[in-house]
């Protein structure tokens, strides 16, 4: 049925949110309800500039940088997705700069800015570009409630006042904020109350680092990607110059305007730096264990029948091992009693963790420190203890300086080529989550394996590392270990910070700089929209092994269609949810597109605009019958 047969209106799609995943689900709906399509207006309510949602806001400093290379970022299909839904090709990150940013180069780290910028720009062509009978407009405001409107359509109520009644909607909310836990809500109530400074988490170009004193102690804690934000913002952001020294070495001259940084997290040490050589863009890894046939044969077990413990991380473990040794025996092979040739075939068919490959490795190596366990990796100051902080910042420094120098030469690190083997794995677990393999209750692990995977293999560019070690070495810049416990001390009115990694030497301060993003957890969700959608039992917070365990964490979701379970657990057809809301159902959903990837983006955003069309098309089917829903017409107001 064409647009022009449906009299009274036209269908109206609500997107919720305008970042890169729900801009991906317009593009899709507008290929889709084009042509031949039932057509539609398609309303986007997002409160900061859409295609660049909050993260890639285009006004932020130009100082904060992807850690993906301008080379692989796109916001648009090309050729490698494979979706049944009509092709909406165009300019990658890379080629559009040709035209707006010239000079970028493919294995450049850019702004994020610039990353915003293109993504607006992106979103801008996709509305523009609307065929006939698609509307695409966008509304600036914050969507805070929905509810069932009459017609068996919903109604989204706006921050602004207004409100969309839509035949659909689609939540593409990304990260939103939860409620703090009650030792953090105690932690802030007594920060209040004294007069401290407590920065919470959250983004790094929206949070008011003005409030933490210049040469005064800063206590921060988180040490991943958002960490390398705040520290540039404190830092160079203040005034500060890098500069580099003869040796190639980078050095850092204060302004003078920087805190006192002291800096910790569970693990106790940053992200691992991207293996990236100069110039050049990373070969990547080419998955040999836990491959298409090794996936396609745990789908085939049947729902729930994978344990991740067993099955599946022996498999991740073994892919990384063969990497190691891959590279540890090309460089030195005389550390192997084996051919390398040998020794690869039989470490491959010894099951991992089994008396075979323990006996392996001591007949292989004499030396402990070249046999690889990658467990060992996640926690490097377990059992270690300093006696002073000064002696735990020189042994930090040592250990990025070795990863500094392993990411800018990743083809002779055994290190490196085993996180590029991690990072190749992460879309076969995605696949292993989505089609409900696993069974028994694997948030837990699978929380963990996201957060190992990126501080190995998801870290920042190694220009980060390098700046690091120079705020260090400068005395800006000092290291608190691992698992630091922060209270508030009331009598003196400071924070007080103490890890096991340094038990002697206790640090305060008056200002607290949370550097970590909140995890998605539907259930303690404190962005209003989605918590009425759960009290309104239009949603419900998913549980795992089959809805027999716990909360996951995410928003349930019929994973083929991706929609919305309502309190009974009945899939709604004009209600769906794609991304963060979801980390699960899925796994890792946080992840862009990359170009030349087949991306999950794309592919899930196509899923979400078929599931929709199909419900415009019953809802045009219904007008030109003539059962009008009356109380309903002029869609949109506010």
């Amino acid at each position: 049925m064409t647009p022009a047969s449906a009299g009274a209106r036209r269908p109206v799609v609500a997107v919720v949110g305008a970042g890169p995943r729900g801009t991906a689900v317009v593009q899709r709906l507008a290929a889709r309800l084009g042509g031949d399509g039932p057509g539609a207006d398609i309303e986007v309510i997002e409160p900061f500039v859409p295609g660049a949602g909050r993260v890639w806001a285009p006004g932020q400093p130009e100082s904060l940088l992807m850690n993906t290379l301008a080379g692989h970022a796109t916001a648009f299909p090309d050729d490698s997705v494979r979706t049944p839904g009509p092709p909406t090709p165009g300019p990658t990150l890379l080629e559009w700069s040709g035209h707006h940013s010239p000079g970028l180069a493919p294995h450049a780290y850019p702004p994020r800015a610039l990353m915003g910028r293109y993504l607006a720009w992106a979103f801008e062509r996709i509305a523009a570009g609307a065929p006939p009978g698609v509307r695409v407009v966008h509304r600036r405001d914050r969507a805070v409630e929905l509810a069932a409107a009459p017609g068996d359509r919903l109604r989204l109520v706006l921050a602004g006042g207004g409100e969309v009644v839509a035949d659909a909607v689609v939540l593409a909310t990304g990260h939103t904020e939860v409620l703090p836990g009650d030792g953090e809500s105690a932690l802030r109530s007594d920060a209040a109350r004294l007069g401290l400074v407590h920065v919470p988490p959250g983004q790094a170009h929206e949070s008011d680092l003005s409030r933490v004193a210049a040469g005064e102690p800063v206590l921060v804690r988180g040490l991943a990607l958002n960490f390398f934000d705040q520290l540039t913002l404190l830092t160079s952001g203040r005034g500060g110059r890098f500069t580099t020294s003869p040796g190639g070495r980078a050095r850092y001259l204060p302004s003078g305007r920087e805190p006192r940084v002291y800096a910790g997290s569970g693990r106790g040490l940053p992200y691992l730096a991207r293996g990236h050589a100069p110039g050049t863009m990373p070969a990547g890894h080419r998955r040999v264990v836990l491959d298409d046939a090794a996936v396609e044969g745990l789908l085939a077990r049947g729902p729930g029948a994978v344990s991740f413990t067993g099955d599946v991380w022996p498999l991740i473990a073994k892919e990384a091992g063969l990497a190691w040794y891959g590279v540890l025996l090309r460089r030195s092979p005389g550390e192997c009693a084996f051919a390398a040739r040998e020794f690869l075939a039989r470490y491959a068919v010894a099951p991992y963790g089994s008396v075979a490959e323990t006996g392996l490795l001591e007949r292989a190596f004499a030396d402990p420190a070249a046999r690889f366990d990658l467990r060992d990796l996640d926690r490097p100051l377990r059992g270690r203890r300093f006696a002073s902080r000064a002696e735990f910042d020189g042994w930090t420094r040592a250990r990025l300086d070795d990863d500094l120098a392993q990411a800018l030469d990743p083809g002779s690190s055994p290190l490196k080529a085993a996180a590029a083997a991690v990072a190749s794995v992460k879309g076969a677990v995605r696949r292993l989550v989505a089609g409900g393999a696993l069974g028994g209750e694997t948030r837990a692990e699978l929380s963990w394996l996201r957060a190992f995977g990126a501080h190995l293999s998801s870290g920042p560019p190694p220009s980060r590392i390098a700046e690091l070690l120079a705020l260090s070495e400068a005395g800006v810049v000092s290291f608190l270990g691992a698992r630091p416990e922060v209270h508030v001390d009331a009598a003196r009115g400071v924070f007080t910070a103490v890890s096991a990694t340094v038990p002697d030497e206790p640090v305060e301060a008056r200002a607290l700089v949370d550097a970590w993003l909140p995890g998605a957890d539907a259930a303690r969700t404190a962005d209003p929209l989605l918590r009425s959608l759960l009290d309104s039992g239009l949603g419900r917070v998913h549980r795992g092994d089959g809805g027999r365990g716990g909360p996951s964490g995410a928003l349930d979701v019929d994973p083929a269609g991706l929609r919305v379970r309502d309190a009974r657990g009945v899939a709604s057809d004009r209600l769906f949810a794609c991304g963060v809301p979801l980390e699960g159902v899925e796994w890792n959903t946080a992840i862009g597109a990359r170009a030349r990837s087949n991306a999950a983006l794309f592919r899930q955003a196509d899923v979400v605009a078929a599931g929709v069309v199909a419900r415009c098309a019953r809802s045009t089917a219904v007008l030109a019958a003539g059962v009008d829903d009356a109380g309903t017409r002029g869609t949109v107001r506010g």
